[in-house]
């Protein structure tokens, strides 16, 4: 299985040249993937989070937004990436399983004490 991800904004600082042929009907774009995870995953899962800039990934006959999930809290600044949730591209409904929402926490919880931590 073979995987290509694309980042969301094409720069002119880069030049790609990639041969693929692939059909789909993308219902959403990666703003609107990218503000559906701060609406509907960042609310329930703590404070400081907010979704960044998407990647598009195809993988087998998947097509989704890879939308990157970040701790930033106002006294400590930008923590780091805590994982990514995906979402369909072409449904717009987001893939996350209960162990992703655990996993996402505790990686939060870690940067969170790794920033508080006092030596």
């Amino acid at each position: 299985m073979q995987s290509v991800v694309l980042p969301s904004e094409h720069t002119d600082e880069s030049s790609l040249l990639l041969h693929l042929h692939l059909e789909a009907m993308l219902r959403i774009s990666g703003e609107d993937a990218r503000v559906a995870v701060n609406r509907q995953i960042v609310p329930n899962l703590g404070t400081g989070l907010i979704a960044r800039t998407p990647e598009l990934a195809v993988t087998g006959e998947e097509i989704g937004w890879r939308v990157p999930v970040s701790l930033s809290l106002p006294l400590l600044g930008d923590l780091g990436q805590i994982g990514c949730v995906v979402v369909d591209a072409r449904t717009g409904d987001i893939q996350m399983k209960d162990e992703d929402r655990e996993r996402l926490v505790r990686h939060a919880r870690h940067l969170y004490r790794g920033a508080t931590h006092i030596i």
